[in-house]
C-alpha cells in the first residue's frame, strides 16, 4: 500500500501545487533510501536483516526529522520494526482479517490471533481502496502514511517553466 500512498501524495502535490522541486537537496541521505527497502523484501536472514533495514530507515529518517512529516514516519517505522523485531522477522496478521481479505502466510507475515499480544502492533486494520485494491495495515503504517502526506503536501513549490534549464 506504500506505493498507492506515494502515488496519490505526489499525485495531490501537483494538484495543489505543493510539488517539490530539488527533493533530492532537502533530504539527506536520500541515497540511501532503497537499501532498507530491499532488505525487508530478501526472504532469508529475516531475524537480521529487518532489524538491521529498520535501524538504517531510523538513522535516516531521523537525520532528516527537520522535515515536515518526518517525525510520524519515524515513529511508525519504529513501531513496525519493534513487532517485526521481536517476531523474528515477520509481520503479525490477524486471523480473522486475513480470512475475510483471503490473505495467507508469506515469508514477510504470520497469520495469529488476539492471544498474540504482538498483534497489536501488527497488521489487523483492513483497508478497501475505491479502485479495488485491498490491504491489512498495522498502527505504525497509519502513522507512516500520514507522514508521508504531510511531507508531500507541505511545502509550496513552483513548477518549473517549459524549455527552462536546471
Amino acid at each position: 500500500m506504500i506505493i498507492d500512498v506515494l502515488v496519490i501524495s505526489m499525485i495531490l502535490s501537483v494538484i495543489f501545487k505543493r510539488i517539490k522541486i530539488a527533493l533530492s537537496r532537502d533530504i539527506r541521505l536520500i541515497y540511501l533510501m532503497p537499501v532498507p527497502f530491499v532488505l525487508q523484501i530478501l526472504p532469508f536472514y529475516r531475524h537480521i536483516l529487518i532489524p538491521l533495514s529498520f535501524f538504517l530507515l531510523l538513522y535516516i529518517l531521523w537525520k532528516n526529522r527537520q522535515l515536515p512529516g518526518i517525525k510520524l514516519m519515524f515513529i511508525g517505522a519504529v513501531l513496525n520494526g519493534l513487532v517485526m523485531t521481536i517476531s523474528g522477522g515477520k509481520m503479525p496478521v490477524l486471523d480473522s482479517v486475513a480470512k475475510l481479505m483471503n490473505i495467507g502466510e508469506d515469508s514477510r507475515h504470520y497469520i495469529t490471533n488476539w492471544k498474540d499480544l504482538r498483534v497489536l502492533l501488527g497488521d489487523w486494520i483492513p483497508v478497501f481502496l475505491p479502485y479495488g485494491r485491498k490491504f491489512i495495515i498495522s498502527i505504525g503504517d497509519i502513522f507512516i502514511y500520514i507522514g508521508i502526506f504531510i511531507f508531500f503536501l507541505s511545502k509550496k513549490g513552483k513548477l518549473p517553466k517549459r524549455g527552462a534549464e536546471e
